[in-house]
């Protein structure tokens, strides 16, 4: 049997279940602006938890794809997408330390000063969330199409629409500087849903017997 803590499932869904816990726990912002919709959240008591939750979801599920990349997890036709998607996670991972951070500047933004690590988060947010997105959604798209079972296919649509939505925020906030689009940000839970249930089928096929 696979220590847990190499397992692709365990890593994978522990990965999903600390997302799908931190994403809600986000604050809500409010403004016209950015920097109005930004300097709302960065005082929410939730701030804190709900960052530490997502960043250590994200380490574990960048675990979770290389276990399952070591082991071929996910089958030949997947496996050599998990480089490119480990890469991008690991990104995402990085954004999300300034982005626990950034609330450190809050005075600095509201005083009009300058906010160092309010500003890195946004550059890595840029190229990272996108990243993330875009590699989900391509992830979950491969294991529906290698595995076309009705599980598979399932989730599959609920990663792809939760990647590409993450992925969407990602790019069109800083693009337009709309903060009407940061309500596509909570798409992410699509892609934590997909973890969780992935995980569940990579267990599950795990404890099935092999026929002698």
């Amino acid at each position: 049997m696979t220590a847990p803590l190499r397992s692709p499932a365990a890593l994978l869904g522990a990965g999903g279940v600390l997302l799908l816990a931190g994403g809600p726990l986000h604050p809500d912002g409010s403004g016209a602006t950015v920097e109005e919709h930004l300097a709302s959240m960065l005082t929410a008591p939730t701030w804190g938890i709900s960052h530490l939750l997502l960043l250590a979801g994200s380490v574990l599920a960048v675990a979770g794809f290389v276990a399952a990349w070591r082991g071929e997890a996910f089958g030949p036709r997947v496996t050599p997408l998990l480089p490119l998607v480990i890469a991008c996670w690991t990104l995402g991972v990085l954004d999300a330390v300034p982005h626990l951070l950034a609330s450190h500047d809050h005075a600095h933004l509201v005083g009009g000063a300058p906010t160092p690590i309010l500003d890195v988060h946004l550059v890595l947010q840029t190229v990272a969330v996108p990243a993330v997105g875009l590699t989900g959604a391509l992830v979950a798209a491969a294991v529906a199409w290698s595995d076309r079972t009705v599980a598979a296919v399932a989730l599959g649509a609920v990663g792809v629409l939760g990647g590409l939505g993450y992925a969407a925020a990602g790019l069109l906030v800083p693009l337009t500087w709309d903060v009407r689009y940061a309500a596509l940000f909570p798409l992410q839970t699509g892609l934590a849903i997909w973890l969780i249930g992935t995980a569940a089928r990579l267990a599950a096929r795990s404890r099935t017997p092999v026929p002698a």
